[in-house]
């Protein structure tokens, strides 16, 4: 029965194809193509998978009804959930009802659509023109897809405090430059899928750095680089750019990112704690004593901007006031710079942005 959904699926995606792609060859639509190892379709039981693979290809056609196998009510909403979850192609759909006859094995599995099939299918094209800006870098490393898709968000995405209605979707980004983050980490698997990298979207909540201690629900992404998985916040590093860019939510790993997030999905542990950015770029400080050489060295460099990350450490006044004041002395010592000094830090994770006035 699965290997027939599955056969379904595959079908589905190439009618797809060819209506949105009728008179080129362009078959680069890979955002549509399905995946086994999808996270959350991996986790479903085998007629779970089944149902999955139905609705799949049933949205992808757009249907306004589409019958499955009977389940209870909670495992198709689970699957739905997995659907959505997996495929963030799917902007255009955001819940569901069922209708089922008495002693009935299948039931109508009714979609509610958020558009027409004519907007849905121009913005797929809208979605797939978008994609191809990354063709330039399909052939480069996992680490370096993810670096440059980082880099691409945070210099052409803002937070949407508007709230919007695409902002929940890839709409957002691809059409308005702006989401929230449930859909700037949506966008963000996109183009994952697209370059071959795999990912998934996580569900939880999070202290935004810039508002304080108050969690609020949150999404992001784990992607998988080398064969280890590590959380990444796009939405967060967005939010803390403004002088420099800021990685403070790249490749964490479990301990870092539940410093101000609560994860609330069942996801894969993220166990390796030095693919962070900071690390990879030598930007980490043991402890506030190694500060003056670190500042010294960049200054040196003639950087009036440095951005270091202090590991193994909780902040507190007394630590950031230490901070200050090494930054102060170094800055002041130095015969190029007679300036103050700002710094902007994101105590959570122990990122700090010091720069001349």
């Amino acid at each position: 029965m699965i290997n027939d959904a599955l056969a379904k699926v595959r079908k589905t995606v190439q009618m797809l194809k060819a209506e949105l792609m009728p008179t080129t060859e362009d078959n680069s639509l890979s955002f549509l193509s399905f995946n086994e190892d999808n996270y959350y379709y991996s986790r479903l039981t085998e007629p779970q998978k089944t149902v999955y693979s139905i609705i799949l290809a049933g949205l992808l056609k757009i249907e306004k009804e589409i019958s499955i196998p009977l389940l209870p009510i909670e495992e198709i909403s689970t699957t739905f959930s997995a659907v959505t979850h997996d495929n963030p192609m799917l902007f255009y759909v955001s819940a569901f009802s069922l209708s089922s006859g008495m002693y009935s094995s299948h039931c109508s599995f009714i979609p509610n659509y958020k558009y027409d099939r004519q907007f849905i299918l121009q913005n797929i094209k809208i979605i797939n023109e978008f994609l191809h800006v990354f063709d330039k870098i399909k052939t480069k490393s996992d680490i370096e897809k993810e670096i440059y898709v980082h880099d691409f968000c945070l210099n052409n995405f803002t937070y949407d405090y508007s709230f919007d209605g695409y902002s929940y979707s890839v709409l957002g980004p691809i059409l308005n430059k702006k989401a929230v983050c449930e859909g700037i980490a949506k966008c963000t698997k996109l183009i994952f899928d697209y370059l071959g990298v795999t990912s998934l979207v996580v569900s939880g909540e999070a202290n935004n750095p810039l508002h304080g201690s108050q969690m609020e629900g949150h999404a992001w992404n784990i992607v998988l680089i080398d064969g280890k998985t590590y959380h990444l916040d796009v939405t967060w590093d967005i939010c803390l750019t403004k002088n420099t860019k800021r990685y403070d939510y790249f490749n964490l790993c479990d301990n870092d990112i539940k410093k101000d997030h609560v994860i609330t999905d069942v996801i894969p542990v993220c166990s390796t704690d030095n693919k962070d950015y900071y690390s990879l770029h030598s930007m980490i400080v043991s402890e506030p004593s190694d500060l003056e050489d670190y500042i010294d060295y960049r200054l040196k460099r003639e950087e009036t901007q440095i951005t270091f990350k202090i590991k193994n450490l909780i902040f507190s006044e007394s630590i950031l006031k230490q901070i200050q004041e090494i930054s102060q002395t170094q800055y002041l010592n130095n015969s190029k710079y007679r300036a103050s000094i700002n710094m902007n830090y994101n105590p959570s994770q122990m990122v700090f942005e010091i720069f001349l006035q």
